[in-house]
């Protein structure tokens, strides 16, 4: 079997606009106001995770309770160092509360492989919540964690278009 190694093989981009959300294209995922954060999540600091509900399936003459899937929602948090350049602290200055755009995450290809066309990628409609410090802690950088709400849909692997 072969594994796909995670270490340095994922980026994660934030981007304010995407004209067809099955289709986005190399030029959107490139474009000046994009926010490229690999380089600032920590480690174990890109959390999203899938909540399904269910759906109840039970008749009048059920004897047992039947349930089927129901509604998923994304949940996004993400844990990110803060920069003392004040241009490179974008994920505390772009995304901020209230604002709009697209949650873009490759898996294994190497971080600093450009987007391009034929590429898998996963992208979530989101708006952004209110970036908060963490606390300080002995031996470690000062970091922040933002959620991203889902304001739309999601599709976990969409084909980069050119």
């Amino acid at each position: 079997m072969s594994k796909r190694l995670s270490d340095g093989n994922t980026k994660a981009t934030f981007v304010p606009a995407v004209a067809v959300l099955s289709a986005p294209t190399v030029a959107e995922l490139t474009a000046v106001g994009i926010v490229a954060c690999e380089e600032y999540i920590t480690a174990d600091g890109l959390n999203i995770s899938i909540d399904q509900g269910a759906v109840e399936g039970d008749t009048l003459a059920s004897t047992q309770t039947f349930q089927g899937p129901g509604r998923t929602q994304a949940q996004i948090e993400l844990t990110f160092f803060r920069d003392n350049v004040t241009a490179n602290d974008r994920m505390w200055s772009v995304m901020t509360n209230g604002t709009n755009g697209f949650w873009v995450v490759r898996r294994g290809l190497a971080y600093d492989v450009a987007y391009a066309a034929g590429q898998k990628i996963a992208i979530y409609t989101v708006t952004c919540g209110e970036p908060s410090e963490l606390a300080p802690e002995a031996e470690t950088y000062d970091r922040a964690m933002v959620k991203l709400f889902p304001s739309g849909r999601y599709l976990r692997e969409v084909t980069v278009a050119a």
